[in-house]
């Protein structure tokens, strides 16, 4: 069986973001760090290797990989004497803050959990290269040197369960459901549906699986969650509902929902993933048919040797069924429900798969989404709106298992030549950006009515039926950056530029200049601003480029030479060059656009007062969700302060310069935007 671990960019964003417009950040206590009690027995001493593991979400306690990785730890402490400690990960935003924690406790060895933290177990062992780390669930290609992922055949076991689970059904309906759709998860789906398939080719029945076809991953069921229960108590009914009587979760936590719905129905039986749950669960030991165990402690126990023994080395610790890495659990209180023939079958094709002689039932398997970005002349990673785009797109890798793919535009002439060249290659959905690639787009897509598109930062009157447009009232976002520009500034004096006197520009200066206005409106004061007036648009200041940084820089230092100490620059990265004149003279600051700038370019988040974001990642997010789920339709997407479709970043280092009395007042104007008593038209 040929098996492949997706190594993707960055982490599942969908429902994930928190943002802030404004308003001191939350102060973070320290993380916790639980220690299993010491035994008499054992005294600590200063030589004892420590092991730290820091959990998914789902808790130490999840009756799942979790509990499973962390029993290898005290396995350990048992056989070895380590010393072993973990941190929980309550959210996705507690993985960086849990890894430096146990970096700055210097563990002999941090051991991270689930496919969601690899690229902050990456990103922390790239940038300490004498920590070793190892990860459960996850790999790397090309392996990092002081990683080892553990990664698991769980399709071999999982197809055997298929294959039981096709023997003992009554209905001949079976089902399954995941969590989040990656390949960790889907890989114990690939095997149940195949080992279902197995069953119906070797007896000439006809058992359905309700919730997977590899052939369709796109109408896959998948809870989007490893901690809502009652949404596995939903999906566990819902699959009963349709007649299934033998259903596998693969969603950690979210499973023993399914249980509990097993077990009040009284009619149909559960299969467990990653660990023995008739024994982790025994409550639910008497519907538990048998369960699909990846042996986490065996290969997390086998990591801490080699780093006892000095062997530790990046690259993969594979559990198989031939190593014992993984397997089905016994039948125990179920065991009346499997006849001798199939408990003997099931053991052939356990022998046969180990052997290597093993011939699955053919199952066609689709090729993933196929998302193709072409840029501006920015680049992709302009820290603007192309970088933004991609990032949507990196986030669907993670979160729906797409591909993703980029071409640059070095000038205009490049949009016709790439749009042609993604065409050819079948893209089933390409994104362009930005307001110039607009013609383009509209003659590629009316050339070829049969490909899907969407241009980020533009729209189509009357739309295109082949193309979602993503626009955004940033000028609503852009207006509460004026008022606090207004309420900040020491001079009375604040400027503006763009990039191109075109609308997806002058939206931002338009908002900018409004919300200038309305603070002098309420504090009778007379804030001026440089560089644009929606009344006299052709005075307007323009660098007439998106990548020439020197004349950012140029524009920049004339508006301070005017007296502006804060400006925003709406040019992408002809912005960097304006941030780099204001961090030169430290007389002024800076607000961004698209991004939050104190990220991004963190090298002027200490001049960065707020930023305009576009949150283009979430808009482009949705429109591949439609080709995925086949809802796609031309028209609009549109971000607005009401759906966090756009918003002002947090103050971040400059918190201090705002009062609470302004950051009050522009989270009113915020409500009042959103609730439609204050129109920017």
């Amino acid at each position: 069986m040929r098996k492949r671990l997706i190594v993707l960019v960055s982490l599942l964003l969908v429902g994930m973001l928190a943002l802030s417009a404004c308003g001191a950040p939350a102060v973070e206590e320290p993380p916790v760090v639980e220690e299993p009690p010491v035994s008499e027995e054992s005294p600590e001493t200063e030589d004892k290797v420590k092991v730290c593991q820091i959990t998914d979400t789902g808790g130490i306690d999840d009756k799942s990989f979790n509990a499973t990785a962390w029993k290898g730890i005290t396995d350990a402490q048992d056989a070895l004497g380590i010393e072993g400690k973990y941190l929980e990960s309550k959210e996705v935003a507690d993985y960086e803050k849990n890894l430096n924690a146990f970096i700055e406790e210097e563990c002999d060895l941090i051991v991270t959990v689930g496919f969601l933290i690899g690229d902050a177990t990456a990103a922390a062992a790239e940038a300490n290269p004498d920590v070793k780390f190892s990860i459960v669930d996850y790999n790397y290609d090309p392996a990092i040197a002081n990683v080892t992922g553990q990664i698991f055949e769980t399709d071999e076991a999982a197809f055997l369960a298929g294959y039981v689970a096709a023997g003992v059904t009554k209905t001949g309906v079976v089902g399954t459901f995941g969590g989040l759709p990656i390949p960790t998860v889907t890989i114990f789906m690939d095997g149940f549906y195949k080992g279902v398939a197995k069953y119906n080719e070797a007896k000439g029945t006809d058992v359905q699986v309700l919730g997977w076809d590899p052939a369709a991953p796109d109408s896959g069921l998948f809870s989007m969650s490893f901690d809502d229960q009652q949404k596995g108590n939903e999906l566990a009914k819902s699959l009963m509902d349709e007649g299934a009587d033998i259903i596998m979760p693969v969603a950690g936590p979210v499973g023993l929902g399914a249980a509990a719905a097993i077990k009040e129905r009284g009619n149909a039986y559960l299969i467990g993933v990653d660990s023995d749950w008739a024994l982790t669960s025994p409550e639910y030991a008497d519907i538990t048919l048998t369960s699909v165990m990846k042996l986490m402690d065996a290969t997390t126990m086998q990591v801490i040797q080699s780093v006892i023994d000095g062997s530790f080395k990046g690259g993969d610790v594979v559990g198989t069924l031939a190593n014992e890495g993984v397997s089905i659990a016994p039948f125990h209180e179920l065991e009346s429900l499997v006849p001798a023939e199939l408990a003997a079958e099931v053991e052939a094709l356990k022998a046969e798969i180990i052997a290597g002689s093993f011939a699955e039932a053919e199952v066609p398997v689709e090729e993933p989404t196929l998302v193709c970005q072409i840029t501006d002349t920015g680049g992709i990673d302009d820290k603007s709106f192309n970088a933004t785009a991609w990032k949507g797109i990196t986030d669907a890798q993670d979160a729906l298992g797409i591909e993703g793919k980029y071409l640059e535009s070095k000038e205009v002439a490049d949009y016709e030549k790439n749009l042609n060249a993604f065409i050819e290659e079948e893209c089933d959905l390409i994104v362009t950006v930005g307001f110039l690639i607009g013609d383009a787009t509209a003659a590629a897509a009316e050339a070829n009515p049969d490909v899907k598109f969407s241009i980020v930062d533009y729209n189509y009157d009357p739309a295109i039926a082949n193309v979602t447009g993503q626009i955004f009232e940033t000028d609503e976002a852009a207006f509460l950056a004026g008022y606090v520009a207004a309420g900040v500034t020491k001079t009375g004096v604040v400027g503006t530029f763009g990039g191109l006197p075109i609308p997806t520009v002058t939206i931002f200066m338009d908002g900018f200049y409004k919300g200038v206005a309305k603070y002098n409106e309420a504090k009778g004061t007379d804030v001026q601003v440089l560089g644009w007036d929606p009344a006299a648009p052709d005075s307007g200041l323009f660098s007439m480029s998106f990548d020439d940084q020197q004349k950012g820089n140029e524009l920049a230092k004339s508006l301070m030479d005017e007296g502006a100490d804060i400006i925003m620059p709406v040019a992408g990265p002809v912005g960097l060059g304006a941030a780099a004149a204001i961090k030169e003279r430290g007389n002024a600051y800076l607000i961004g656009v698209d991004s939050d700038w104190a990220l991004t370019s963190p090298e002027y988040a200490d001049i960065t007062l707020t930023s305009v974001m576009k949150l283009m990642d979430a808009t482009t997010m949705q429109v591949i969700q439609s080709v995925v789920d086949g809802t796609f339709q031309g028209g609009d997407v549109v971000g607005t302060l009401a759906n966090n479709g756009v918003s002002i970043a947090p103050f971040h280092e400059l918190e201090s310069l705002v009062s609470a009395e302004l950051a009050a007042e522009v989270e009113q104007l915020k409500a009042d935007i959103i609730a439609g008593t204050i129109s920017l038209d």
